[in-house]
């Protein structure tokens, strides 16, 4: 048993790992493009990093998710043709994606333009290197998808110092060399998977998870559309310094979100290869989960409201002010939000997408309405209480759903329910 909870440990921590690899090298990569190039051409950069950051989120909950809940307990064959064939979608998807910006970018022209062409010849490499790491993560390699991220951090800065040091300062070749990076990392992913994406077999896959597709892809949306649109109402009902405020704070917590993402990615496929695992079990993984989360995020927020304002105000200069008037409200909204974490970790690994799904659908719309009229009573500590006041209107939601399927102890296998195998061979 000692064995075992080491194993678990070592994956969790490679889950780390890697989460805060991806962070630090894509806040690296902003501060150093920021500081090499025009304001102007830093924003042609950030529209093409958020058309990445899209695409990205939008592949893992058509491709990245499904192979986690349906195939972390396959047999080693079936887990390799099963991601031979979700990398044949990416890969068929990330062109297609290409198509349409390099479109866009003809027709814009100037700076956005051109990035936007160089995003679009690298689009293939991007998401094909996203997709490794998520098979890596169905397979239980987690240290393999932390060593390709760091090859594309060290490739990738290794390029753009040699484009600087030329004095090629231009945008779109800034993002070739980050795109051009990946594509060393996706080379050496597909090496450790043994890696042959079945182009041709790209609609096949996602008719083949269309029930759960259907579920996690609407949930992407539905939470871009609450995080972004919402944001947009508060500057439009308070004021823009409102949102500068709640953006700080976001980015002040921001180190929560990569240890939630990694329990996450690492709870997930781990639940899902024991798809025989006990209620009792079950629902200790999920409370352990919530509980680990939880004191991680009671003393970082603690550790926040005693920080000198001195060092906030170096961070973030006159947004301090702002972002440290809202702390208590969105570390609360943070505790809470965490406390979901472990019960939303277990439906996923059991399938049910359905559920999850239905509990995003009710949350969105009711985020939206608090955040007008909080936001326009009280800006942004209105804006700040609404996010709390919805994550814990919601956790009541996660964790009776969390009980029922624990006690249903069924898992859904392809739109069908099973009580004894997640949908195909499982491990011995």
């Amino acid at each position: 048993m000692a064995w075992l909870s080491n194993r678990l440990i070592r994956r969790v921590s490679w889950n780390l790992v890697d989460q805060a690899l991806s962070a630090a090298s894509n806040f690296a990569l902003a501060v150093v493009i920021a500081r090499s190039v025009s304001a102007s051409e830093f924003g042609a950069f950030s529209i093409a990093f958020m058309i990445y950051g899209i695409a990205v989120a939008a592949t893992k909950s058509v491709v990245g998710q499904p192979l986690q809940m349906r195939y972390s307990s396959a047999t080693p064959h079936v887990q390799h043709h099963e991601i031979g064939r979700a990398t044949g979608f990416v890969l068929a998807a990330s062109i297609m994606v290409g198509v349409i910006a390099a479109g866009l970018g003809l027709v814009v022209g100037g700076a956005v333009g051109s990035s936007m062409l160089a995003l679009a010849v690298v689009m293939p490499f991007l998401l094909v290197q996203d997709s490794c790491r998520m098979a890596m993560f169905t397979i239980g390699r987690p240290a393999w998808a932390a060593a390709i991220d760091a090859v594309w951090a060290i490739a990738q800065f290794a390029l753009i110092a040699v484009i600087l040091i030329t004095g090629a300062d231009l945008v779109w070749l800034l993002i070739l060399a980050w795109g051009v990076a990946a594509g060393v990392s996706a080379g050496i992913g597909a090496i450790l998977l043994r890696l042959r994406p079945m182009i041709g077999q790209a609609i096949s896959w996602l008719r083949a998870q269309r029930h759960l597709v259907r579920y996690l892809f609407g949930e992407y949306l539905l939470g871009l559309g609450a995080a972004q649109f919402g944001l947009v109402l508060v500057g439009v009902v308070a004021a823009a310094d409102a949102v500068g405020s709640l953006r700080a704070a976001q980015v002040l917590l921001g180190p929560l979100g990569i240890v939630a993402s990694a329990v996450f990615q690492f709870a997930v496929p781990e639940m899902a290869s024991r798809p025989q695992m006990s209620r009792r079990r079950r629902t200790a993984f999920g409370l352990t989960i919530s509980a680990a989360l939880g004191l991680v995020t009671i003393c970082y927020v603690a550790l926040l409201l005693v920080l000198p304002d001195r060092a906030g105000l170096a961070l973030f200069g006159d947004s301090w002010a702002g972002a440290a008037a809202i702390l208590v409200p969105m570390g609360l909204a943070s505790l809470a939000s965490s406390q979901a974490n472990g019960p939303a970790g277990v439906l996923y690994a059991m399938g049910r997408a359905q559920w999850t799904f239905r509990i995003n659908l009710v949350k969105g719309p009711i985020l939206l309405v608090l955040l007008i009229i909080c936001a326009g009573l009280w800006a942004a500590t209105g804006a700040a209480w609404a996010f709390f006041a919805i994550e814990l209107a919601v956790l009541p939601a996660w964790l009776l759903t969390f009980g029922k399927a624990v006690r249903n102890g069924q898992v859904v296998t392809d739109g069908a329910v099973s009580p004894d195998h997640a949908n195909v061979t499982t491990r011995t």
